[in-house]
């Protein structure tokens, strides 16, 4: 007696359903890993935080070449006076020493994204120091909000 083999495999429609289920789940997952604009933001923030960072350590070494480290002084460089708080940037004068993205703007000493989805949070802030010895707070703050 012969007996009729049954046939293994997948349906047409099992095949379909399957890959209907990996479309809506490629369809609703994918944005989160394809979307890096904000990785983006936080990243030129956090090169403005180094640059920051540069600038001030080049101006208090020449505070310190020309012994200008008082409560209140001022320096050149390159063609612009800076102005220096106990041997440091003020934070009116930092601005002056670096060269940044029309994407960032400043106040206050306090460096904003401007297309981020939270400037208030968004931001690198630079606080000048206020007595003798001290270094300047160069602070990103939640740049995860970017």
């Amino acid at each position: 007696m012969n007996k009729l083999s049954s046939a293994k495999g997948f349906t047409l429609i099992e095949l379909v359903v399957v890959i209907v289920i990996l479309g809506i789940l490629a369809a609703t997952a994918a944005p989160k890993f394809i979307d890096l604009t904000g990785d983006a933001k936080a990243s030129v923030m956090q090169g403005v935080q180094g640059s920051i960072n540069s600038a001030a350590d080049l101006a208090h070494a020449k505070a310190l070449v020309e012994g200008e480290t008082s409560s209140s002084a001022a320096i050149s460089m390159a063609g612009v006076t800076v102005n220096l708080a106990f041997g440091w940037p003020t934070n009116a004068s930092i601005i002056n020493l670096i060269d940044i993205d029309e994407s960032v703007s400043f106040s206050a000493g306090a460096f904003f994204h401007l297309e981020s989805n939270d400037q208030a949070n968004c931001r690198i802030t630079y606080t000048q120091p206020t007595i003798a010895n001290t270094r300047p707070e160069i602070t990103a703050v939640d740049l995860d909000a970017c």
